[in-house]
């Protein structure tokens, strides 16, 4: 007797799945040399700067790098369907090396070495299957499962290294404390899963309310931390308010079930409250203490 159709096993040629599956159509740049060696890039469809500036799409902490340093741009072949990648200096103070050579602009090949400053980035093509295990890899490392925030760890990284930045070129920096008023609640009256959930929806609405170079992380619990780079402490009362507002006006829906939360911010500055990141993280510390104390959902510097 014939299976029937639904339990048969369709065949397709394997040169089909593997022209999808194989093709090198990702390209990643992965710092071998610098602070944040090892760290990997993924490059989208559309020209992506590298610099010191907080206006560049990789950032590069790096005190030889220009603020807008050099441009990598995707051109697309429609007749040949595929894609190739342009490496652009922008006029850098100190130049840009491509396989230890000058360059002002050069097509990308895989392998390629990229030198801005003393950072060294190596160009990648990645297939599908390559670029998801980059993908999930990073943010195994780097960032909570839960909220898709950085874990503190990694924000205490890429903290130090902005300190640095700060002191440097004598530029301001805020960091929040955050914390979500009475969360205990919340897990004793809807249960653990309506908890979680309330974590990854806070974690989403705290991304959207700050810049792209700002960096937020899940400190532990239900505390939030971040820190605004080159931002003063009115530009951080503002920032702070924005998220303060979002989290309270936002309404938090599982299974049928409504709940809404709010949450008091702390907030510290360098270099007028600490110099370094036990001294900022400790103040932000203690104006998330005083916001607690003086009656939550409302933010203090």
């Amino acid at each position: 007797m014939s299976r029937r159709a639904s339990e048969r096993t369709m065949a397709i040629p394997r040169a089909d799945v593997e022209e999808v599956r194989f093709r090198k159509a990702h390209a990643s740049l992965v710092v071998l040399q610098g602070a944040e060696i090892g760290r990997d890039f993924l490059l989208r469809r559309r020209a992506t700067v590298l610099g010191r500036g907080p206006e560049a799409d990789i950032r590069l902490p790096d005190d030889l790098a220009s603020r807008e340093h050099a441009r990598v741009e995707v051109r697309w072949d429609r007749r040949k369907r595929n894609a190739s990648f342009h490496l652009t200096d922008l006029r850098s103070t100190n130049g840009t090396l491509l396989n230890n050579r000058p360059v002002e602009s050069a097509e990308l090949r895989e392998n390629d070495k990229i030198q801005i400053g003393k950072t060294v980035l190596k160009f990648d093509l990645l297939d599908e299957v390559e670029a998801r295990f980059h993908e999930e890899i990073r943010n195994r490392i780097s960032y909570d499962q839960l909220t898709g925030l950085l874990t503190r760890e990694s924000l205490y990284l890429a903290l130090e290294s902005e300190l640095q930045r700060s002191r440097k070129y004598r530029t301001p920096l805020a960091v929040l404390m955050m914390d979500l008023d009475h969360f205990k609640l919340v897990n004793d009256t809807h249960g653990h899963l309506m908890g979680s959930h309330v974590l990854t929806e806070v974690g989403r609405l705290i991304r959207g309310s700050i810049r792209e170079d700002d960096v937020s992380a899940r400190y532990g619990g239900e505390e939030f931390l971040a820190y605004l780079p080159e931002r003063s402490a009115d530009e951080a009362l503002r920032a702070a308010e924005r998220i303060r507002r979002a989290i309270e006006s936002a309404s938090i829906t599982l299974d049928g079930v409504t709940v809404k939360v709010t949450i008091s911010i702390g907030i510290a500055t360098f270099p007028e409250h600490g110099d370094d990141i036990k001294s900022l993280v400790g103040r932000a510390d203690q104006a998330l203490y005083r916001a607690k104390r003086t009656g939550r959902n409302r933010v203090r510097l």
